[in-house]
């Protein structure tokens, strides 16, 4: 049997997967950001079925040793899945500091 990651990595990885899902979910029905929002719904679903099946023939290393070797490798899904982790990474800063945005702004002031 292959090793694999501590639980708490794995439970980490798909509660940043389902926080991203509802972050963009909620972004699609308020009209916030909206293409960026779309964009997640559709890579997220592709990121996880491919880090999925990607690791299933990943031999004596765990995981994340695999999809590190493999980025080393330059094999195309690492370089896939790094490049949508990233842009996760980026909707994330993109809700976030419009949630900003919305908290500085004096409730008064609005028409």
């Amino acid at each position: 049997m292959s090793p694999t990651v501590p639980f708490w990595v794995v439970a980490i990885f798909y509660i940043f997967i389902a926080v991203s899902a509802v972050l963009a979910i909620k972004g699609i029905i308020k009209k916030q950001s909206l293409i960026p929002s779309i964009l997640s719904i559709i890579l997220i679903p592709i990121f996880t079925v491919v880090m999925v099946l990607s690791s299933i023939g990943r031999g004596q290393q765990n995981e994340l040793e695999y999809f590190i070797s493999s980025l080393g490798e330059l094999e195309l899904w690492a370089w896939f899945c790094l490049s949508i982790f990233i842009y996760l990474l980026f909707y994330w800063y993109l809700v976030l500091s419009h949630r900003n945005e919305e908290a500085k702004k004096d409730p008064l002031m609005d028409d």
